[in-house]
């Protein structure tokens, strides 16, 4: 069922039951209120009728007129009983009951005392006088307020069926124009496909939900739309990366296998074969590498570890290699309290991370002085990494961290384009952003912001 409907549907019901508990009240109330007055009338018939037969002697002519006159408008199924002090009938007017002595005594007590019999009322009064006191009872049918009830409740229920309609019918409408923007979102999603991933959703000028919605949906094609450009920039530079050794190994095996070759010149085609081979081990070994990042971290396999003491072991690394490499730290506005320099992570992970980095801050500056600075504010610690090499040309600063990317000035350096995005992997596994910043010939510097509050 689509929400349009749906939401009809339930608007209808609701409304359903909001009139129905009123119109149900309504009916209560007035059933209530018939009854009563139908008692008070009764109540009025019973002290005419005890005036009329019990004070005629005592009246006056004109008097007695005016009470015989209103006693003779009767109600239909009108029946008056009077009971003397010993429960004795003094008068009965066509049907006579054989109303119990509790039921009269009960009269005498309240004086006035309102009941049902079957499908009728009455009303009884305790009438003293001087002759003795007495029990009169009127019974009736309410005919006409039965009448006025079961036309109350005709009307109400045919309300009740018209409002449903109409509800139902304006839930359709207010669903419709509600669900317009909806709508308008499928269709143009609709036409979205992988070939125009550029394309996005119009927002509209309401600041609502479905607003949030196309932006949230927006964002996430932004997100396709990279990931996608990631995937034809992977394929486009792994097919260069691989097919460059097996062109060569091809290229070799057929020129020797031309004709035949003496001794040395198989050595030296065996030897290519295996050089380029060991090429395309290490780009193979390097995505699998890639792949085995994607790990997820857990209590068990982090520690508490001081990002200060890493950049100490880094640069100890560097000065005992061959030929040595020098690594500055610099140590900035850092707190006292040395465990405020610690972070939740696994140590091996960012020792590989970090490691990367300069590795190719070496590379790209041919050996020059690193810098590693570490800094600290209260919500994220700082690593940078700064070097004096070829530095990076601004339009592929978004796209050194593509796997098997290369810029266009690293060509003459050895190397396949896997540590950055390797690097990249671990730092968002630690919940930290990696940034770079670069000048053509002059440098490179990247920031790793590291969250203080890393939740593992």
């Amino acid at each position: 069922m689509k929400i349009r409907h749906r939401l009809s549907l339930q608007f209808t019901l609701i409304t359903g039951i909001i009139l129905a508990g009123v119109f149900v009240l309504i009916y209560l109330l007035s059933a209530q209120y018939i009854r009563n007055s139908f008692y008070k009338l009764l109540q009025v018939r019973a002290l005419v009728t005890a005036q009329v037969y019990l004070e005629k002697d005592e009246l006056t002519k004109k008097k007695f007129l005016e009470i015989e006159k209103s006693y003779a408008q009767s109600i239909p199924d009108e029946s008056s009983n009077i009971y003397d002090q010993d429960n004795q009938p003094v008068f009965l007017e066509k049907v006579k009951y054989n109303w119990p002595p509790s039921l009269l005594n009960t009269i005498r007590k309240n004086n006035t005392y309102r009941f049902t019999f079957g499908e009728k009322y009455g009303v009884g009064m305790f009438y003293p006088d001087n002759q003795g006191d007495f029990v009169v009872i009127v019974t009736a049918r309410n005919k006409a307020g039965e009448q006025q009830l079961q036309y109350l409740a005709l009307i109400l229920v045919v309300i009740l069926c018209i409002s449903l309609i109409v509800t139902f019918l304006l839930g359709q409408w207010f669903a419709s124009k509600a669900l317009h923007p909806i709508q308008s979102i499928n269709r143009q999603v609709k036409k979205i496909r992988s070939n125009n991933l550029h394309t996005r959703v119009e927002q509209g000028r309401n600041k609502d939900e479905i607003a949030e919605l196309a932006g949230n949906f927006n964002e996430l094609l932004q997100h396709l739309e990279q990931a996608f450009e990631m995937q034809r920039s992977f394929v486009s530079n792994a097919s260069h990366e691989l097919r460059t050794p097996l062109t060569t190994i091809i290229g070799e095996i057929e020129v020797t296998l031309h004709r035949e070759r003496s001794q040395a010149e198989y050595i030296a085609t065996l030897d290519t074969v295996l050089d380029e081979s060991e090429k395309l081990k290490v780009i193979t070994d390097g995505l699998l590498q890639l792949t085995r990042i994607d790990v997820v971290l857990t209590p068990a396999n982090t520690e508490s570890v001081r990002l200060d003491e890493l950049l100490w072991e880094i640069q100890e690394h560097w000065q005992y290699k061959t030929p040595p490499c020098q690594v500055d730290v610099v140590l900035s506005d850092l707190p006292e309290d040395a465990s405020r320099l610690a972070i939740r992570g696994n140590r091996p992970l960012l020792m590989l991370a970090l490691q990367n980095i300069v590795r190719n801050a070496f590379k790209f500056s041919h050996h020059q002085p690193v810098t590693l600075r570490l800094t600290y504010s209260s919500n994220c610690l700082v690593i940078s990494v700064s070097d004096k090499g070829i530095g990076i040309a601004p339009g592929e600063l978004d796209k050194i961290f593509l796997p098997l990317y290369r810029a266009d000035n690293a060509y003459t350096f050895a190397g396949y384009g896997i540590g950055l995005a390797m690097a990249q992997r671990i730092f968002q596994l630690h919940q930290a952003t990696i940034t770079v910043s670069s000048v053509l010939g002059q440098g490179t510097t990247f920031n790793i912001f590291f969250p203080v509050d890393i939740k593992i």
